[in-house]
């Protein structure tokens, strides 16, 4: 497993934005033009950027096309065994990738109504959020959500699954998940900003992961490679 991460610049020149855009398959150069602020707009871009940087380090491949499955989740059709997903908040973009399913999610942290806890996740999630200190009741929140979401994208089924229809326990230090057909799923916090929470899920314990950072210098390096075969 592979985890990389993006800070989102604040604003592009015309001339940036275009070369960039020029990178990523038509489709969606569409989606990011048809957004009316200049941060969503970059936020895509950068999305679209980092899935090809990953792509590209990890395969070699520069040519490829997307499919999608009947809920929404994407794959690079070329490759089927290669799983990816990608989850994006505020300032940061970030990327999982795994030869098995994977999600990621990334929140950041802001002051919220701890009632949708109650609501959305199981009474033993809950209960949990309630032992600790008020201080940090917060911070544990978004490691249930993160984690919670992480889950329900490496399942691919978007929004039909329900929160509180499965439950994380920790065990022996671990945070694990059982699904529908009592297949284990292992869960992981990582650091990436004080005002953020990261959690990455898996079929497989996941030990010892970094954070790889990427700059948008990176992506010229798709750029170069790509000006010397043939585009999307």
């Amino acid at each position: 497993m592979n985890i990389y991460a993006i800070e989102i610049p604040e604003s592009l020149t015309e001339y940036q934005m275009e070369r960039y855009l020029s990178q990523i398959p038509m489709e969606r150069q569409e989606r990011v033009r048809r957004y009316v602020r200049e941060e969503d707009a970059i936020r895509s871009l950068c999305g679209s950027l980092l899935t090809q940087y990953v792509i590209w380090k990890e395969l070699k491949a520069v040519n490829f096309s997307y499919s999608y499955n009947k809920y929404g989740k994407p794959f690079v059709s070329e490759f089927p065994s290669f799983h990816y997903n990608l989850s994006h908040s505020h300032n940061w973009v970030v990327c999982a990738t795994d030869d098995n399913e994977v999600g990621i999610d990334i929140e950041k942290i802001k002051d919220i109504d701890l009632g949708i806890a109650e609501r959305f996740f199981t009474p033993s999630e809950f209960a949990e959020i309630q032992r600790k200190s008020s201080f940090e009741q917060i911070a544990c929140f978004y490691e249930y959500w993160t984690m919670k979401e992480s889950y329900i994208k490496a399942l691919g089924k978007g929004l039909s699954i329900p929160l509180n229809s499965f439950c994380i326990r920790e065990e022996n230090g671990e945070y694990q998940t059982i699904d529908q057909n009592s297949k284990l799923y292992f869960f992981n916090q990582l650091y990436l900003d004080n005002e953020y929470k990261l959690a990455v899920c898996s079929k497989k314990k996941i030990i010892d992961i970094k954070v790889q950072y990427v700059n948008m210098e990176n992506f010229n390096k798709i750029y170069q490679t790509k000006s010397s075969t043939i585009l999307f």
